[in-house]
């Protein structure tokens, strides 16, 4: 593990960089930002968002050194010698480990176990530390964002900069009751967080850079595309289409419909924006609903506000809290 004093002379000569992975809505720019607030050096933050809509991937990244000259460059990071995942769906789309180096650590807000985790992620090299985060979240803050209670983690496992450093930053960008709330969540975090130290260090000395490389996938134009601008599944030409993109786990909620109680009015169908809801026509040549695509539904909530029989909930994506790590894996 990583102690005070050595971070610090680590930072005097060279850059420790993170890489924080959220989706659009949970917070992941104002983690990174509370990072640089936080520190008592010199930093840098810069978000990549993507498309920019409520719960799509986003990634941000910050550069920490006690050396100004260290963190001038406003380019990505490449090379993170810490990840902090906020939301654990994010583990089986993007590529959260990409660049870390051996012993490197990944943080993840999630209720699976490290060994779990590793295989999810394909790597063993590298240091994990798990927290529920949401479960804090929802019983502290009340609402399902993560981001300041992620740090709590990063505190306990980087050193960069301490409780008492990060409580004054959340107090400079929050007012009264929510400041409170959001340092006492981060305290409990400290106390949970589970880690999964494999004895090794990343190389602080190296920042690995990986080119930008344009690859061309035969796309089709959009002269080509159909109506709704959607472009399918074609073998010869790439292997997945749009239609098959996972955008459903950009939502928070699963959304669950009662047929029993649904009266096939169509307003869900006619208010949803992304054809989410199903719909086969049947013998009396009439349409009726059959389900929701999950695959695709984002959780806008539209069809739930809209529903006159409330046919139509929701579910929160994750479960309760687990934090653990099977005692045959070792870990502290």
């Amino acid at each position: 593990m990583l102690t005070p004093e050595h971070v610090k002379e680590i930072l005097k000569d060279y850059t420790v960089n993170l890489r924080f992975h959220a989706r659009g809505g949970q917070g992941g720019v104002t983690a990174s930002n509370l990072c640089v607030e936080a520190f008592y050096g010199y930093g840098v933050c810069q978000p990549r968002f993507g498309a920019e809509r409520m719960g799509s991937p986003t990634e941000s990244y910050v550069r920490l050194s006690a050396n100004s000259d260290l963190v001038r460059s406003n380019e990505q990071v490449y090379g993170p010698h810490f990840v902090a995942v906020l939301d654990e769906s994010l583990l089986s789309e993007v590529d959260v480990t990409a660049g870390v180096p051996k012993g490197g650590w990944l943080i993840v807000n999630t209720v699976m176990d490290q060994l779990t985790i590793q295989e999810a992620v394909k790597r063993k090299d590298i240091n994990i530390a798990t927290i529920d985060a949401t479960r804090i979240a929802l019983d502290v803050l009340g609402r399902n964002i993560t981001n300041t209670i992620i740090l709590g983690a990063l505190i306990r496992i980087s050193h960069l900069f301490t409780l008492e450093e990060l409580s004054n930053a959340i107090m400079k960008r929050f007012k009264g009751a929510i400041a409170g709330k959001n340092i006492e969540a981060i305290k409990q975090a400290i106390e949970e967080t589970c880690i999964f130290d494999i004895g090794v260090e990343p190389d602080f000395t190296v920042d690995t850079k990986v080119p930008w490389q344009q690859i061309d996938l035969g796309l089709p134009g959009y002269k080509e595309l159909d109506k709704a601008g959607v472009w399918y599944c074609d073998e010869k030409v790439i292997p997945v289409g749009s239609d098959q993109v996972n955008t459903g786990s950009w939502g928070e909620w699963d959304m669950i419909w009662d047929a029993e109680t649904c009266t096939n009015c169509a307003q869900c169908w006619f208010i949803c924006p992304d054809f989410a809801i199903i719909r086969e026509k049947r013998e009396d040549d009439k349409y009726h609903m059959i389900g929701i695509d999950l695959l695709h539904c984002k959780s806008c909530l539209n069809c739930l506000n809209i529903c006159p029989v409330q046919a139509i909930s929701k579910k929160l994506k994750q479960g309760p809290a687990a934090c653990a790590v099977p005692e045959e894996s070792g870990g502290n």
